[in-house]
């Protein structure tokens, strides 16, 4: 059984000694069944043509002894025929050595004339029919029940050399097929080592490297193409674990050298306790954008590999823009900057990682809008899905920024040289993930002065209470 699981040759051979098996024995059995019936069709021919001659003998037979003496002439020119003669039931003749049936001894030759009828006594295997002879004296004439039989010891011989012979050839052509059925096997399987080749050695240096489709069976082409697919997503997710490893490391390098530079400034020389609370508070600020970053690198990974799945719970849009917009409310009056809200909807899924995405987008379009403008958010339903929209009116982003806006710790070079951003380029990123883990999308247009961030949610089909 552990065999069968394990091997694939294992399997395919099994298989195909099984078919090899059942064709064969199924065939053999016809071939078998077919040659004995053949002999016995031959068999019937040739008693039915001895009966028609044993009652052509009888009607040109004068008397009961004139057909004895007729038959007896007949028989010494045919060999292996018997015949035996019944009168009143009463055995008037019988060849030499003929043993008859029961039946026929009872005298109930109607139970056997009707058909070609077999019997065995000892060791002979007899096949006979029986006939009545109607001999012309006068009067009604004269009826004379006759039995015809062939010992068949000869085709017995036949069949039992013909059975041990086809099964001989059964049981080798079963040999002989699981040997070939191992090659072929072989063969056939013999294409998939390239591709244990190609992976054995395979690297995170060599993740570029890729199967040739076009060498590989029709078969085995979908699995060569399924493997070529991981492949590229694995370098593709190896490539961004890279670049992630060293933006992290850049991200971590300023704000850990800028502590430590403080550090080794503020122990140079002794200090007053002013000047060692300033130095404090200055790291606590770098200590506190630290943890800030470590928190949405942990809240990041745990989404896009959902380890925390979103709770499934009906979401007013409407209702958590408006909360959000009078939470932010204070940061925007510093530049006096308006929030709206309009429209209303609602979604399936977590309301805090929602939540979330919303205020990502509000606190970017806030940072980034001119004074004296309006933040607006719109929430629309149409052709079963869920749009929320938040744009504000300030600087475009660049077109060559856009597709990378959503990558972990990127940020465009104007948020690089604007001293009032503070964020680590992980906002969007983490927004993308939040649509994705929600099975909805995220989409951005900047032109003209205007900068619109759209949040496409699916239209749950049921609403939760």
């Amino acid at each position: 059984m552990n065999a069968w699981r394990q091997s694939l040759t294992f399997r395919l051979v099994s298989l195909f000694v099984a078919v090899i098996a059942l064709l064969l024995i199924g065939l053999g059995w016809l071939t078998m069944a077919s040659t004995d019936r053949h002999f016995l069709e031959l068999d019937e021919i040739y008693l039915r043509d001895k009966g028609v001659l044993v009652r052509e003998i009888g009607s040109h037979s004068l008397a009961v002894d004139d057909l004895v003496s007729r038959i007896r002439q007949m028989l010494s020119t045919q060999t292996g025929l018997n015949v035996a003669l019944f009168q009143n039931g009463q055995i008037i003749y019988s060849s030499q050595g003929f043993s008859l049936p029961d039946t026929v001894r009872t005298g109930l030759l109607s139970d056997v004339s009707s058909a070609v009828f077999q019997w065995q006594v000892n060791d002979q295997s007899l096949r006979g029919i029986a006939v009545d002879v109607l001999l012309p004296t006068e009067g009604n004439g004269t009826t004379v029940n006759a039995v015809l039989a062939l010992d068949t010891e000869h085709h017995d011989h036949f069949m039992d050399s013909f059975r041990w012979l086809t099964w001989l050839y059964v049981g080798l052509g079963i040999l002989v097929g699981g040997l070939l059925a191992w090659w072929a096997a072989r063969k056939g399987l013999h294409p998939l080592r390239p591709i244990i080749q190609k992976t054995r050695h395979m690297s995170a240096s060599q993740l570029s490297d890729r199967i040739p489709i076009n060498e590989m069976p029709l078969e085995l082409q979908p699995l060569t193409q399924t493997l070529n697919n991981m492949l590229a997503r694995l370098e593709q997710d190896f490539s961004r674990l890279s670049a992630f490893s060293s933006d992290l490391a850049h991200e971590l390098r300023t704000p850990i050298s800028n502590m430590l530079v403080q550090t080794q400034v503020t122990l140079g020389k002794p200090r007053g306790l002013e000047q060692y609370q300033e130095a404090l508070l200055s790291m606590v600020e770098e200590l506190e954008r630290l943890s800030h970053m470590v928190s949405d690198m942990l809240y990041l990974a745990k989404t896009e590999h959902q380890v925390e799945l979103p709770r499934h719970e009906n979401v007013d849009l409407g209702l958590q823009a408006s909360e959000l917009a009078d939470f932010y409310q204070l940061m925007a009056d510093d530049k006096k900057i308006t929030i709206s809200v309009t429209g209303q909807g609602s979604i399936h899924g977590d309301r805090g990682m929602v939540r979330r995405a919303i205020s990502n987008l509000l606190s970017n379009a806030i940072r980034h809008a001119r004074a004296s403008t309006c933040v607006s958010i719109n929430i629309q339903e149409d052709s079963g899905q869920v749009r929320l929209t938040v744009s504000n009116e300030g600087d475009p982003i660049a077109h060559e920024d856009i597709p990378r806006i959503f990558d972990r710790f990127y940020r465009a070079e104007k948020a690089r040289t604007n001293p009032g951003t503070d964020g680590a380029g992980l906002g969007l990123a983490i927004t993308r993930a939040i649509m994705t883990a929600h099975n909805g999308q995220i989409e951005v247009a900047s032109a003209q002065g205007k900068t619109v961030f759209q949040l496409i949610f699916v239209k749950p089909r049921h609403s939760f209470h």
